[in-house]
């Protein structure tokens, strides 16, 4: 009796073994060769008016709010900073092609200046 446990107890393991833990490589089920072309369009369109005068807009920390607005950002943030600022100033839809330069001392960011071309969006189509 105490060999037909052993083997029962050793068979449960082998198959406990065997079969947890298992990971399946390849693809498996009814769906997984099924191709699914996509389609990929735009529902609104519009139509993008650049003006040809480039526009520049300078951060710097020589003024109170220009230091509190640099402070601890890095140049990333600061490069969005200046194009989200700039939108607003010459109330535009976008900056085209913009350009940054900085001045930086250490970790600190003096200074940030971003030039670019202000776009409207006009024509919207849906």
């Amino acid at each position: 009796m105490k060999l037909y446990n052993f083997f029962s107890m050793a068979a449960c393991a082998a198959a406990m073994t065997l079969t947890s833990c298992r990971t399946m490589n390849g693809a498996y089920g009814e769906n997984a060769q099924n191709d699914i072309n996509t389609l990929l369009s735009s529902t609104n369109e519009y139509d993008l008016d650049v003006s040809t005068e480039p526009i520049t807009y300078t951060i710097d920390i020589s003024t109170e709010l220009g230091a509190a607005k640099l402070k601890n950002l890095t140049v990333k943030q600061a490069e969005d900073l200046a194009k989200r600022e700039a939108i607003m100033k010459y109330k535009c839809g976008t900056l085209v092609n913009p350009q940054y330069t900085y001045l930086k001392k250490g970790k600190r960011i003096l200074r940030i200046t971003v030039y670019g071309f202000p776009a409207m969006y006009k024509n919207q189509e849906k």
